[in-house]
């Protein structure tokens, strides 16, 4: 059951966290460059999809469109350069018009932030392709120079790594502590010596349950490193699958970096019973990271001063 459990854990690190990771770098990398390095790329992958650029005198300025030709007909090619850009209805309107004055068939509206839902629809309807950041990385990422590539992905590859040693280093120990727990039972095989006396003497009592540590109460620091690191993790492991948390990774041995998936979501009242059950992570220092995009700040909390 636990090699089950850690091949499934790897392979969902592998093959869902690390590409979305990836993704996510590469969108930073992308809203990171310069708008003409960016608007080369894109016309670059445009072109190798069978669209040839026409060249305008009153086109491809800066933050300006391109006219585009594939098929015999004409499309109208505009950026919205910045990770911070969110893009809805009315971008979709104002590129429609420019579209008709252009007298284009259609358009493609690239940007790496995003586009809000409604947004989707209506480009549909005026014959527009949105490209976001998610979209676009993967047609992108080829036309990078290898070296910068692998720069972009070394942290994801780096993080994945650590989190699936820390999990197997958890199982390890998880299956130590059980092999540990089943030799020291009774070997059934000895007499019960119960047997010798007459059964109306014998008095049972209930089993007890097991003792649990009341509300409030911390679980003791153990003395073995392997322990405390495999607490580390599975305390990092439970806060991840928070809702409105991204990750949750150590970035020191007393700081905890909880990357947020929802700028207005506060789990302090969930990340803080996940740490206080242990005694020597109660005082853990929390840094709160908003997601791309936010506008509030990092924050640094404690669930418990030292």
């Amino acid at each position: 059951m636990l090699l089950l459990t850690g091949i499934a854990f790897t392979l969902y690190l592998q093959r869902v966290r690390l590409p979305r990771e990836e993704t996510a770098a590469g969108v930073a990398a992308l809203a990171a460059m310069r708008w003409r390095d960016f608007i080369q790329l894109v016309l670059d992958a445009l072109i190798r999809r069978g669209y040839e650029r026409v060249f305008e005198s009153n086109s491809g300025g800066e933050n300006g469109d391109y006219v585009l030709e594939r098929d015999g007909q004409r499309y109208l090619l505009s950026s919205k350069h910045g990770a911070a850009y969110v893009l809805g209805s009315t971008a979709i309107a104002e590129f429609a018009s420019a579209i008709r004055m252009r007298g284009a068939a259609g358009g493609l509206l690239v940007t790496p932030g995003k586009f809000a839902a409604e947004a989707r629809p209506l480009a549909r309807a005026q014959r527009i392709e949105l490209l976001d950041g998610p979209t676009l990385w993967p047609e992108l990422r080829p036309l990078l120079p290898a070296e910068q590539r692998a720069s972009i992905s070394a942290p994801s590859k780096a993080g994945v790594r650590r989190n699936v040693m820390l999990a197997w280093g958890a199982l390890a120990i998880a299956g130590l502590l059980i092999a540990f727990g089943r030799s020291e039972r009774p070997d059934s095989t000895q007499p019960d010596v119960t047997t010798a006396v007459p059964q109306a003497t014998v008095r049972t009592s209930p089993p007890r349950p097991p003792a649990v540590a009341p509300p409030g109460m911390t679980a003791s620091t153990p003395s073995d490193p392997a322990q405390l690191e495999a607490r580390r993790a599975s305390v990092a492991g439970a806060i991840s699958s928070l809702p409105g948390v991204d990750r949750a990774l150590w970035q020191t041995q007393s700081t905890l970096l909880v990357y947020l998936a929802d700028g207005q979501f506060d789990p302090m009242l969930e990340i803080c019973p996940e740490l206080v059950r242990y005694d020597e992570l109660a005082a853990t220092r929390l840094q709160l990271q908003p997601p791309a995009g936010s506008t509030r700040p990092v924050r640094f909390v404690q669930c418990r001063p030292y």
